[in-house]
This record gives structure tokens, sequence and C-alpha cells, in this order.
């Protein structure tokens, strides 16, 4: 259950500096802020819908409207993947407000770091805002994931590879444009999971230099779909179902 940022609101109730007629030395700050963020998740075909609560540090007896901005400094998700209102309302007599972020997964990433900042605007000098909340948009697959797994030799720049659906749409690549140089400079290796829905597929993974790049493997639902010791030459590919 996601908290509100409830402790920080009653400490701003309780040390404020202005008067109030119970005690004159209580102050009541005028203040506004989210909850914490946290993960939405989605299905890669699929859109979700997700509230997101506010807070006020006192209640009134009309509305309050607060303007919503998107961070782009801080925002690395692509703008197509969400959509949010442009203000957000606390209604009459009440501290607490509430507004949907929707998600589209066809456009989240499924690295999974993608972020979504979100501000209070005001011209109210008055009015004391929290910092932005950050929310965390992650593909959830609704069946298991393909895993990539790649050891690196002493070259790993030579490497490019891709998954290309039934269309001939390449859905997956190690660099955007195609192109060897996404793991210059690395060490070690990497591992990828990939959110496939149910069709035919086609693994493709190249050397620039035709002498292999390192060991790989391809595994979905903890079976071995494709593998080489890294003596592949200039290129190799299969071709596997997702069910």
């Amino acid at each position: 259950m996601k908290k509100l940022l409830f402790i920080l609101i009653i400490i701003f109730g309780i040390f404020s500096c202005e008067k109030n007629e119970d005690n004159p030395t209580v102050t009541k700050i005028n203040y506004v802020g989210f909850e914490s963020g946290f993960i939405i998740g989605v299905d890669p075909v699929g859109i979700t819908s997700q509230e997101v609560v506010i807070a006020s540090s006192n209640t009134d007896n009309n509305p309050r409207t607060y303007n919503l901005n998107i961070n782009t400094d801080l925002t690395t998700a692509d703008p197509n993947s969400y959509n949010i209102p442009t203000m957000v309302t606390i209604p009459a007599n009440s501290n607490i407000g509430m507004f949907i972020i929707d998600v589209n997964g066809k456009y989240v990433n499924p690295i999974g770091d993608d972020i979504v900042s979100i501000s209070f605007s005001t011209n109210d000098d008055t009015l004391f805002i929290s910092n932005p909340i950050s929310l965390n948009l992650k593909q959830v697959c609704s069946n298991p994931e393909l895993i990539l797994d790649i050891t690196f030799d002493d070259w790993p720049e030579e490497i490019y590879w891709a998954i290309i659906d039934s269309n001939n749409d390449t859905i997956f690549e190690s660099a955007t444009p195609p192109g060897f140089g996404a793991y210059e400079n690395l060490t070690g290796g990497i591992s990828r999971t990939f959110c496939l829905t149910p069709g035919n597929y086609t693994f493709q993974i190249y050397d620039q230099f035709n002498d292999g790049a390192g060991p790989f493997s391809l595994t979905f639902d903890n079976n071995l779909i494709f593998s080489s010791n890294g003596s592949y030459g200039g290129f190799t590919q299969t071709t596997f179902s997702i069910n």
C-alpha cells in the first residue's frame, strides 16, 4: 500500500510560522505534495491506468486546483508511453486529491529504466510544493520472458544482434540505429530479458571482423533455444516460436 507524506504534512502543520486563532504560536503552512514514487507495471501490448495521490497540509471550503508538469530533464520515458492531465484538484473540505496516469505498454522500454517525473507549478508565493514524483514504467510480461546472455571477448564492440518478428520488423536490437559499437569499452557481459507475445521470431547475431565475439545463450521458460561458444564467424541465426 502506497504511503502518503503525512508525517511531513503533520510536521508542517505543527511548526508553521503563521499564527492562528486557537494558538498564536502555532503556524499553518500552505503545502501540497506527492506520495512516494512507485513502479507502474504494464502489459507490453496493453494499457494500464494508475492513480497518483497528492495531499495538502490543510483543508479549504473551496476546491483547489494545481498545475502538473512533466520534467523533461528527468523524464526518460517515451512521450507516447504515458498520458497525464494538466491539472489536479483537491476537493472542498478535503486535503487529499488524485489524478490518473495512463501507460501504454507498447512504448515502454523493456529494459525497465523508463522514468516519468511530474511536478507542480504555481505562481502562488505562499504555497510550498514538494519535490517531483518519479514513476518507473515497466513492462510486466504475462508469459515467461526470453533471456539473452552474452559473455564478451576482448572486442565486445564488434557485436551486433537483433530479434525480428514474423513481419520482418526488428523489435529489439543491440544498437539503434543498427550497427556495431554498442558495447564498446565494456567488460564481462550482458543479460537482457524480453517480453514477447506469441508468434514466430528470428534471432541474429553478427561479428564485425567475422571471427566470433564470445559465447552467448538464448533461453525461454528455462529451456535453451540457441547458444554458441563464440565461434560463429561473422554471423549466425535461429528461428523460434513463443506459444
